[in-house]
């Protein structure tokens, strides 16, 4: 028997509701207002508050139904995914290598886009000049070309070495932040521990990972509240009020990286140019929506309407959300929201 139900739909930017002037009874929506001003609270942490309920009646238990998900977090985030350290050789077999770091601008990046950009920031740092001595390049193992599956990192000099060092694999105290951005780096390059010994070519040792973090996590205390059995994970944090998680391939066909080499012949057949173009899950935002096959079922009480609902939002890490630029980096004040919508079922008692 199918029991009475009333949608109660929710929105990220539902969070960006105001009051009118001197009227608490008469909200409207500030969404394009807020999203223009940049205003926070950002979307992976933030509460649905109404002068009255969001809805009230005899409910026994909410049924999540569907959700819609903008994901927006860049490939290459700042303080979290965007630093290189590396050592070169001084001069061709001396053995004694100087130190070099630098960060890379945030952003969405293809495979290809990130090799160029490694490229350029290699040379500029050691040769002052983006055309030096560094070569970088993607593929995926196309035979008449490359044989490596990733990135090829070359140094053609003279015979000069160089490796990424590894991080502080004992972490402690301040280190872990440090260490944690390094790893996260070396991970969207494919670079392991095998990238530490020095040589004049460096490549990815396992395949690299485009996309930050392959799900999302939307947790609430208050839609939970009521339950008996409490949510958790397999991760050291346990933490409670898991709603969804959501898996950002989606449901349906695979998601390829793709990887495709244009030739321009002549009316003769000579080479013109080469031209490569390849994507991935991560290079670029986009939109998610879920049917869940099997729907959480929560308790709630009839003795109480819906509230007061807070959200937040965590990825694979257990870290809130990347939403905006940090303090101290170029673009700071930019946002990078990743909104999302939730169709909530509230059934009523018999």
């Amino acid at each position: 028997m199918q029991h009475a139900n009333a949608i109660l739909a929710i929105s990220s930017t539902d969070r960006y509701i105001a009051n009118l002037k001197g009227n608490s009874n008469q909200p409207y929506s500030n969404v394009l207002v807020a999203q223009y001003l940049n205003q926070p609270p950002y979307s992976s942490d933030f509460q649905i508050t109404a002068p009255n309920a969001l809805i009230n009646g005899y409910i026994d238990r909410i049924i999540v139904s569907q959700i819609q998900l903008q994901y927006y977090v860049p490939t290459v985030v700042p303080g979290q995914n965007d630093l290189i350290e590396f050592y070169i050789e001084t001069s061709s077999g001396s053995n004694s290598f100087e130190f070099a770091t630098f960060d890379l601008p945030y952003g969405f990046y293809s495979p290809q886009q990130l090799a160029t950009m490694l490229q350029v920031f290699l040379n500029t740092e050691i040769y002052g000049d983006a055309d030096g001595k560094f070569f970088v390049v993607y593929n995926q193992g196309i035979p008449e070309t490359y044989t490596n599956i990733g990135f090829t990192i070359t140094l053609d000099d003279s015979g000069r070495r160089f490796y990424f060092p590894r991080p502080a694999l004992v972490i402690t105290g301040t280190s872990i932040l440090q260490s944690e951005r390094l790893l996260k780096t070396y991970k969207l390059f494919g670079i392991t521990a095998q990238n530490s010994e020095p040589q004049v070519e460096q490549l990815s040792y396992q395949a690299p990972t485009f996309l930050y973090t392959p799900y999302i996590d939307i947790y609430s205390d208050a839609l939970t509240n009521y339950q008996k059995l409490k949510d958790t994970d397999s991760s050291t944090s346990r933490r409670k009020g898991l709603v969804a998680r959501l898996y950002l391939s989606g449901v349906g066909n695979p998601q390829h990286t793709s990887y495709s080499t244009v030739r321009t012949l002549d009316e003769n057949g000579a080479l013109l140019s080469t031209t490569t173009t390849s994507n991935a899950l991560g290079a670029e935002p986009f939109v998610l929506t879920y049917d869940l096959n099997s729907s959480k079922v929560i308790n709630w009480t009839p003795d109480s309407a819906v509230n007061t609902l807070d959200f937040q939002l965590r990825d694979c890490y257990g870290d809130l959300l990347f939403n905006a630029v940090p303090a101290g980096v170029p673009g700071t004040g930019e946002v990078f929201n990743t909104e999302f919508q939730m169709t909530l079922l509230c059934i009523e008692t018999d």
